[in-house]
């Protein structure tokens, strides 16, 4: 399933809408594909390799372009759903960022790092949480984070580098504070900027340094992009705008995140007080509980909260001392009725 967006000339929308069953709520918006013109063709990002494939070949075929024709693929993260779909152009050169400037070959090694890191926090959660299905999610985790190559050819970008794609002119821009190897890519000559999974509006669905990543916002604002393609979701005009919003927003959150913490909660209780409703879809509660592990620690590193204890118990607040009701159940508990 796609949808397909004239942008410009030959520049092309291909938004992917094919997802897993119990993907978290940030993985059900469209996957973005860019196309790039004219000849020799280029992609930003290639779709999940596996998800996406037969929906990209079919929506590159209705704008007039083979699969075989596309000349380069320029990925803005080593995440599975931007990089993992270049497997699908064996001809095509990737490009990707590595700040060292090495070439790094090992993609399943990236992708084990991620799948390893899910299925551990998984299995921490089920010990706490009754009925939490973690053999379900190991198994989503397969399916999303499929084995990857181990000998994909790379050329390595940097900060500040410029890589063609079609007639745009693109500059790299270093935005690890999303993912480490994650980049933003802007063409001055058109302001349009590729966000890559920076989020133009709420929270992000990911983020692995928050200080950095909030430092990355300021700075692609900065830029005066007037245009805005995200990774996930529609488009942004007004893009500077939206920047700004965005990171305000984030500012704001981390701001306020300290009175939001009464009574000393753990990551869980927070994500269901604040939902109002326990969450029963196992996936999308480890997929909250990761993005708001980043956020949180954060602020105990710069001593904006308090945290008392470790793992998926630990629990953030001004005051642990405060009383505190629990939202959850230990499974350790034989008298549970409030099943996860």
């Amino acid at each position: 399933m796609y949808q397909i967006e004239e942008l410009g000339p030959e520049l092309y929308r291909i938004a992917l809408t094919r997802s897993l069953e119990l993907s978290p709520e940030a993985l059900r918006q469209p996957t973005n594909v860019y196309l790039c013109g004219p000849a020799p063709w280029a992609l930003i990002n290639a779709g999940h390799p596996a998800l996406h494939a037969e929906d990209l070949s079919q929506a590159l075929s209705e704008c007039g372009v083979r699969s075989d024709q596309i000349d380069r693929i320029i990925a803005t993260s080593w995440d599975v759903s931007a990089i993992g779909g270049a497997r699908n152009f064996p001809q095509a050169e990737v490009f990707a960022l590595s700040p060292d400037m090495l070439a790094p070959r090992d993609l399943e090694m990236i992708t084990e790092r991620r799948r390893a890191a899910l299925k551990t926090r998984a299995t921490e959660l089920a010990a706490v949480i009754e009925g939490f299905d973690a053999p379900a999610v190991h198994a989503w985790i397969e399916r999303y984070y499929p084995r990857m190559t181990r000998s994909l050819n790379v050329v390595p970008l940097r900060q500040g580098m410029r890589v063609r794609a079609g007639r745009l002119e693109l500059q790299v821009h270093d935005t690890a504070g999303v993912t480490p190897g994650h980049m933003a890519l802007f063409d001055e000559a058109s302001a349009t900027l590729f966000s890559g999974d920076i989020a133009l509006s709420g929270l992000p669905s990911r983020q692995s340094d928050p200080a950095t990543y909030a430092t990355s916002i300021e700075r692609l604002a900065g830029l005066n992009p007037t245009l805005a393609l995200p990774n996930f979701g529609r488009p942004f005009e007004r893009a500077r705008w939206t920047l700004v919003r965005a990171s305000r927003f984030l500012n704001n959150t981390l701001s306020s995140a300290a009175s939001a913490l009464f009574n000393g909660p753990t990551i869980i209780e927070f994500i269901e007080r604040d939902r109002g409703y326990e969450l029963q879809e196992p996936v999308e509660l480890l997929w909250s509980f990761e993005l708001f592990k980043a956020l949180f620690d954060e602020l105990v590193r710069t001593r904006t909260i308090q945290a008392e204890g470790q793992g998926v118990t630990r629990r953030y607040g001004v005051d642990v001392e405060d009383p505190r009701a629990e939202a959850r159940t230990p499974a350790s508990n034989p008298s549970s009725s409030n099943p996860g």
